[in-house]
């Protein structure tokens, strides 16, 4: 997860939200966002040195 904080604190981080239900509506978007983008996670999550990588 530390690996891929940055794809979603830079978006979410960088705008104005009037409460904290809008601050997770964004964090939401961002995530579903994410995860249709497989290629995305994977060059921040694929470790040459893990088992299997």
């Amino acid at each position: 997860m530390e690996r891929t904080w940055g794809l979603i604190d830079g978006v979410v981080a960088n705008g104005q939200v009037e409460d904290e239900e809008a601050l997770w509506s964004k964090v939401e978007a961002r995530c579903a966002y994410l995860q249709t983008q497989p290629d995305l996670i994977r060059s921040h999550t694929l470790f040459h040195w893990w088992p299997g990588g």
